[in-house]
Order: structure tokens, then sequence, then C-alpha cells
């Protein structure tokens, strides 16, 4: 009897580790937002990728800022804004950035009706979200590319903090005659009649979004690290592939968006995706515009890892 006790006490285990490992590791990824940089774990977690690794997503929402404290205590092991990531080590947080998915911005200037050209804004008002910002700057490396001096020959002006609304609204009420935004909110405006003059990432290389991770994670788990990437890797792919299937989870994640907005987005996150998952130099560096580190010699050797990204490339 107490043989078959035991024998059953041992199975039960057994059937008890079955069950672990067939769900899998949980991770977590942190997000600050919903946005269209989300689409690569998105589509890896509806295509199940990071299940084919044992793995299992729990995607979270979170201030950057607390996410980089979640990374350095073990309670996030991801984090998708990568730029934050990279400006936390420079400051000598343990993290390192292991991913640059996305090494374009996703602003457009949008202008009023009447502007017909680049020229026809000289002398007149952009508006930003806030000097120092990433609109800012998209913006200034766009007209400069453009033959327009953004400091001479347009008025910069920060409009509503990050209120791409008030943005709006200054360019209906002919306050600004172009105005920088983003999806969904430059749809809105070309509604409104406004039409976008200049997509601002094709005159921008900077680390936009990816993913960064604690040097103890890579040092403890780097398996696990280098499947997370294989399975974004998976979703880049997947996506260039597969764009009816990539529009519906795109609307599936962003309930209520109308098929021309999720076709815009489809569009942009293909167009701007880095599918070997790795930021150039210039894209690193421009990452640190606006901060107190721009301009300063920085070894980037010591704070990025893209060895897990190659090697994930050439096994996917």
């Amino acid at each position: 009897m107490k043989k078959l006790k035991r024998a059953l006490s041992i199975a039960s285990l057994f059937l008890i580790f079955l069950c672990i490992d067939a769900h899998g590791k949980t991770i977590v990824i942190a997000t600050s937002s919903v946005v269209l940089t989300n689409v690569p774990i998105w589509v890896g977690i509806e295509r199940k990728f990071f299940e084919e690794s044992g793995l299992t997503v729990q995607y979270l929402v979170m201030r950057s800022d607390l996410a980089v404290k979640g990374l350095i205590s073990g309670d996030v092991d991801y984090m998708q804004s990568a730029s934050s990531v990279l400006r936390a080590a420079i400051a000598g947080a343990p993290l390192v950035t292991i991913l640059g998915v996305y090494n374009r911005t996703f602003f457009d200037l949008v202008v009023r009706p009447e502007t017909k050209s680049l020229t026809d804004l000289r002398g007149k008002a952009i508006g930003i979200s806030r000097y120092g910002a990433s609109t800012d700057y998209a913006v200034r490396f766009a007209l400069k590319a453009n033959g327009i001096d953004p400091d001479k020959e347009v008025k910069i002006l920060a409009v509503g903090g990050g209120s791409d609304a008030a943005r709006i609204s200054a360019l209906e009420g002919g306050i600004v005659a172009g105005a920088v935004l983003q999806v969904p909110s430059n749809l809105a405006a070309h509604k409104l009649g406004a039409r976008t003059i200049l997509q601002l990432g094709d005159y921008l290389e900077t680390l936009f979004a990816g993913l960064g991770t604690s040097g103890k994670k890579i040092q403890q788990n780097r398996d696990e690290t280098k499947h997370v990437i294989k399975a974004v890797l998976k979703s880049l792919d997947y996506m260039a592939r597969q764009p009816v299937e990539t529009k519906a989870i795109i609307q599936k994640n962003l309930r209520g968006i109308e098929t021309g907005t999720a076709n815009y987005i489809y569009d942009l996150t293909v167009k701007n995706a880095a599918r070997n998952g790795i930021a150039s130099r210039k894209a690193l560096e421009n990452s640190l515009l606006g901060s107190e580190y721009e301009g300063k010699p920085i070894n980037f050797d010591k704070l990025v890892d893209f060895s897990m990204a190659r090697e994930a490339a050439q096994e996917k």
C-alpha cells in the first residue's frame, strides 16, 4: 500500500511538472503606451512565436521610468523603449539595449490646405510638442534636408505640451501653418482638410523602439533573451509577408480604428522596421538628442549587445 501511495505521489509530481512545462515561463515586457511600435509584439503573441520557445508574454503598459526600475529589480524582464534603456545605462544603470526594431520616427509634418509646398512654410510657424523633444529634432532635420533653415526661415512653436489635439487645434485655427503629428492624430487632421507634406522618419535615424533588458538577465539566461529576440524577428518577417493577417491583428488591438487607419499603420510599421533588429551607430547617437548626453563621447559597445540579434537572425 505504501509503495502504491509513493508511486501515485511521484506520478502526481510528474504531472505537475508537465503542466508547468506546457504553460512555459511567463515573461514581462513593458511598453510606455499603446502605440504603433507595439505591432511586432502583438503579432508575436497572436501567432504564438513566443510560445514556440516556451514563453508566455505578460505585456504591460507602464511609465518608462517605472519600467527601468522594474528591469533593475527583476520585476520586468524586457522593456520596449530601447532609448530609455540606453539613457539609463549611460547614467550607470546595469542595463543593455539588445534590439533596435524601429530606427526611424513615425512623425508626419502636416500642413494646412493652402500650403502647396515646403517653400510656403517660410516665415510661418510649425507646431511641435516641446523644445528639445523628438518632434522638435525630427522636423528640424527634415527642413534642413529640404533646404529650409529651421532657425531663420520658420518659427518652431511649442504647442500644448504632449497634446496632439492642441496642435491640431492650432493648425485648424491658423495659429500654425504646419504641425508635427503621429498616427492617428495626423489622420484626424487629414479629415479636417490638412495633409501630410513630409514623413519625418525619412530624415531622422534614431532608436525609436526595440528591446532592452538587464545585464544580469543576459548573464544568467542568455538563451531566453535570444528566444525573445527571435520571436520579435519572426514577427517582423510575418508582418512583411502577411499584410491581411497583420492588419487584422492591428485592428484587434487598436479597437475601433477604421480599416484605412489600419492600412496606414501597417504600411508605416513595415516600411520603418529594421528586420535584423540592429540599430546603427547614427541611430544610437541621435537617440540622445535633447538629453544631457547629446554630443558627448559615448562608448556604445558597453551599452548595447546586438550579438544575440545576429545569432537569432541566422537561426530563424
